[in-house]
């Protein structure tokens, strides 16, 4: 029976982050993520991929970047780029920014 309750509990935890990532994926979409930042390219912002990198294991650290209390890691000679949109990110909910970062860190 403990066996069974882990695994449900272990199952709801992976649906939970999965569907955070999703809506994670459409914040991206529609806060305008996506003009800068790509999933494995670098264009006018570091791509996905290196985000993901730069913040392996330090979801709290980039969600700290997002409210625009964090220090810019993966490319800061671009960060005068990203100051403007900080705006967005400052305005977002604890929520959609957890989501936001748990979609950027999946990226490989």
């Amino acid at each position: 029976m403990k066996k069974l309750v882990a695994a449900a509990t272990f199952g709801l935890a992976v649906a939970v982050s999965a569907a955070m990532a999703a809506d994670g994926k459409a914040l991206f979409a529609s806060k305008g993520c996506a003009a800068c930042h790509q999933a494995t390219v670098d264009t006018v912002g570091p791509s996905l991929k290196k985000i993901a990198e730069a913040y392996k294991g330090k979801e709290a650290e980039l969600i700290k970047f997002l409210k625009g209390e964090g220090k810019a890691i993966v490319d800061p000679a671009k960060f005068s780029v990203m100051q403007p949109q900080l705006n967005t990110t400052k305005s977002m909910s604890d929520e959609e920014l957890k989501a936001l970062a748990e979609y950027m860190l999946q990226a490989k």
